[in-house]
Formats: structure tokens, sequence, C-alpha cells
């Protein structure tokens, strides 16, 4: 326990905790240093950097973890995800915040031949994905500079977001729209869109997320009025609204 804790000290000191430095501090070695890491990981207390190797604090750290953090929203809305698959053809995903990154819980994959394949499990960037943008979109200036803390972003080259200063911007506008748009950011060839569903108070809010192949979707960086997305972000809007209501009343039974 109090090697544990002296990495949590460690990590509140520095940015990125190294295998290395973490095995230095304490006097063991780096494969014990791993199995404390992994532990704090499991926990949530720490998590894995997105722009490098070592350890960041986790969302049980810095404040992203509220109570019920673990609620199965699976259960609650896999009939309604599968709905929304149905109606629009496209994979439907749902995903959750984690400091930098988001987490992607459950999915449908699309029945078309050329799919975006459901990615349960899977870790992205947050400032670069639809579903991540939906979720910062919702955080106070204050919480959103917590979590970034340097104005460069992790994977500028790949992104619209390089900076929080360009985030911030597009957080904005991802308010006014009433949902986040991601063209190619997180990998060639795949667009989506996201919409955050509000859960009660001591509830992890959550983004449902519609992404399909861009060949197929045709967005465009210029105009998010195209016929292809108008169609998609309304579907999206319906469902999630569908989704509130009878998870609220589901949540405080």
């Amino acid at each position: 326990m109090d090697r544990a804790l002296r990495l949590l000290e460690l990590a509140q000191q520095e940015p990125v905790l190294t295998l290395a430095r973490a095995a230095g501090e304490l006097g063991v070695g780096t494969s014990v240093a791993h199995r404390l890491l992994a532990t704090l990981e499991a926990r949530g207390f720490m998590r894995r950097s997105l722009d490098g190797p070592g350890y960041r604090l986790g969302p049980a750290m810095t404040g992203f973890r509220p109570a019920h953090a673990e609620t199965d929203f699976t259960r609650f809305i896999q009939d309604d995800l599968l709905e929304l698959q149905t109606a629009t053809g496209e994979t439907v995903e749902f995903a959750v915040l984690e400091g930098q990154a988001v987490r992607y819980i459950f999915g449908i994959a699309s029945q078309h031949h050329m799919r975006i394949e459901a990615r349960a499990g899977t870790i992205l960037p947050a400032h670069t994905s639809a579903c991540g943008r939906a979720l910062l979109a919702t955080l106070t200036t204050e919480q959103l500079h917590r979590i970034y803390p340097k104005e460069l972003l992790p994977h500028a080259a790949k992104t619209l977001t390089p900076s929080r200063a360009a985030l911030e911007r597009e957080l904005e506008n991802v308010r006014q729209r009433g949902y986040a748009r991601n063209i190619e950011e997180t990998e060639p060839g795949i667009a989506a869109l996201a919409q955050t569903l509000p859960t009660p108070q001591g509830y992890p809010s959550i983004a449902i997320t519609l992404s399909g192949p861009q060949p197929r979707l045709r967005f465009t960086l210029e105009n998010p009025h195209t016929p292809s997305e108008t169609a998609l972000a309304q579907a999206l809007h319906q469902a999630t609204q569908r989704m509130r209501v009878k998870l609220t009343a589901k949540l405080q039974q």
C-alpha cells in the first residue's frame, strides 16, 4: 500500500510517469513496478498515457469517476441502440470519458459489407473523436483545463484540434450544433457523429455515436448540413432523447 501511494504522489508531480522512473523511485525491479502500476490502472487511479510510454493519473484521481461509475448501462439501452442501428444502417456505440481518453463500452456493428466494426474496450484520444468531443463539451472550462493542462495536445498532426484553444472553439461548435463530429481524424476513411446521453446526478455521462465509412457518409468539413449528416444527426437526437427518458426512469427506481 505504501509503495502504491508513493507512485500516486509521484504521478501528481510529473506529467508522465515512466516504468523506469517508478522502479527507480521505489528501488524495485521494473516487473514489480509494472504490477503496481497495472493494479492502480485497473482501479482507475492510473491510466496509460496516450502520447507516449508511461502512465498518468487516472479518472479516480482527477475527479471524473463519480459514484456508480461501474453501472452497466448496456442492459438499460441495448434495445434502443439496436433500434438506432436498424434505423440508420450504421454502427452504433456508446462510450465514457476517462481523462484524456474515451473508452468504448458496447456497440452494434452495421450490416453493410463496408462497415465500421464495434470497438468495445477500445480507447481513443478524447479530443479527436466524436464521442470524446461530445463528452468534453459538457465540462466547465476549469474541468477541461484540468484534463489538458498544456496548450499543445497529443496527436496534433492528425486532428483539427491540435491545441487546447482549437479544442475549446470546436467544443463551442458542438454545444451550438447539439452533437459532435469527426471526419477521418481518428482513422482514415471513418466519419462519426456523437451526442451525450445525460444521466441522473451521480452517474457518469455517456456518449452515443454513429460511425461509418466516409465514402458512404460523405460528410464535409465546410458544411455540416449535407443530407446524410442531417438525417443521421436527427436520428441520433431522437434516439438519445428516448434513451434519456428510459434511462432516467430505470436508474431512479
